[in-house]
């Protein structure tokens, strides 16, 4: 028992020197009751909506008025055309949409059934069940309150509800293209994380010290190998997606390649900058493990980016997975062109300029 004790000591004693490793220690269970208690929400609440109304009636303004009072779905425009419905809904200004027909009131009059159509973003399994339920409810108390009103038996209230890209609710259909960005972040981060700390360990540092390289020369240098790597990643679960989980490809493969490099070469220069931080490649795995939790939760690949509150947004907006999320999303499954995918694109070429300089300002080319 003494010996083991001793040893128990010295254990105790190595890990208060590791201040890095108590950190995590800490951080990582504050971090996950933080963000699974405050920031994940199923209950997805102010959607964004466009309203196509082609009747211009008080019945349909009223429908509209309680759909955007019971804070589950936020007007955010008028369209005049379906063909603006959907692209509003491709490039994710909206996530539903709300379709009065011409004769949504005339029909009403008559005694006949009043149908309006929502067009729900079924790329998202719990928006789409949000979306239906919520409006599902409010049709109905219209309907009631139109029966009441009317003098002879009065018209219901229906609602169609129309899913675009994913009819059929397959959870493979809406978890692949995410799995795309998730398994980037963990290996690209992951492998440039423990990139210098392994020359440090070896002392292969030494070479790059005498070296006449620049500082943002050697981090560039570490990136462009793994972006290699990360193409063949995204390639295999891609193809295996595809050939063996019936996930549709709608779009051009030759621009979710050129908009990836972005990403990679993001990720990448995350792990450049854990790598100057830590000491040991046992330090940088755990700050990539670190990194890698919020992403998964905030970047809108497990719960609904609009169920999160304000503040956890601002929080998603700075990390690279939200940005490519919505890129590969928009491209795989719901067939988008560059105009659908340029914000996104510019918003991680920023991310990226960023992270570059930050890394490149953390390497100094001398013995840390």
């Amino acid at each position: 028992m003494s010996r083991i004790l001793a040893i128990a000591v010295k254990e105790l004693r190595q890990l208060a020197r590791d201040r890095l490793t108590i950190a995590m220690g800490i951080m990582i269970p504050v971090i996950q009751l933080l963000l699974f208690g405050w920031a994940i929400n199923t209950d997805v609440r102010h959607m964004p909506t466009v309203v196509l109304d082609y009747d211009h009636s008080p019945h349909g303004r009223a429908l509209v008025q309680r759909m955007e009072a019971s804070g589950t779905y936020d007007v955010v425009g008028r369209v005049a055309s379906f063909e603006e419905v959907e692209r509003a809904l491709r490039r994710e200004r909206a996530r539903v949409g709300l379709v009065l027909p011409a004769d949504f009131a005339a029909r009403a009059r008559l005694g006949r059934t009043a149908v309006a159509a929502l067009v729900v973003d079924g790329s998202d399994p719990l928006t789409v069940g949000s979306a239906t339920q919520a409006a599902q409810g409010l049709v109905a108390e219209r309907g009631n309150e139109i029966t009441e009103a009317a003098p002879p038996p009065p018209p219901a209230v229906r609602l169609e509800p129309m899913i675009l890209y994913n009819p059929e609710q397959r959870t493979a259909v809406y978890i692949v293209p995410g799995l795309v960005g998730v398994i980037l972040t963990m290996t690209m981060v992951m492998f440039t994380a423990m990139a210098i700390a392994r020359e440090r360990e070896r002392g292969t540092l030494e070479a790059l010290i005498v070296s006449p390289v620049r500082r943002w020369e050697i981090v560039v240098g570490k990136i462009v190998p793994y972006i290699a790597i990360g193409y063949l990643q995204m390639s295999l679960v891609l193809a295996l997606g595809h050939l063996v989980f019936d996930v549709p490809i709608r779009g051009s493969i030759g621009l979710l390649y050129a908009t990836s490099v972005l990403f990679i070469a993001a990720n990448l220069a995350v792990g450049l900058l854990f790598s100057t931080l830590a000491r040991t490649q046992q330090q940088a795995m755990q700050m990539s493990f670190f990194f890698l939790l919020p992403n998964i939760l905030l970047s809108g690949f497990m719960f609904p980016f609009e169920g999160m509150p304000k503040l956890a947004q601002w929080i998603a907006t700075a990390l690279p997975l939200t940005h490519f999320l919505r890129i590969v999303r928009r491209i795989v499954l719901k067939g988008g062109a560059w105009p659908d995918v340029a914000a996104e694109a510019t918003a991680l070429g920023a991310i990226l300029v960023v992270l570059v300089a930050a890394a490149s300002l953390r390497f100094k080319k001398k013995l840390l």
